[in-house]
């Protein structure tokens, strides 16, 4: 997945956009400003830096650990 972000002043852009909207293979969301992190989400993710679990019950068990911590 790759993220875009298009400045939509411009009627070149807008075009841009409904080119995009057009096609099958991608989706554009509109009218969502992104905080920052948002931002910082989506560029660890691009930079490959995820936690990657071998099945959802890893997942799960991390996610309770993580959660027993909160509370204490």
């Amino acid at each position: 997945m790759t993220t875009v972000f298009i400045d939509t002043s411009s009627e070149e852009a807008r075009r841009i956009i409904e080119f995009l909207k057009s096609v099958k293979y991608a989706k554009v969301f509109e009218g969502r400003e992104l905080n920052i992190e948002t931002i910082d989400a989506i560029s660890k993710v691009e930079e490959g830096e995820v936690t990657e679990y071998g099945s959802v019950t890893d997942l799960m068990n991390a996610l309770n650990k993580k959660g027993d911590s909160v509370q204490d």
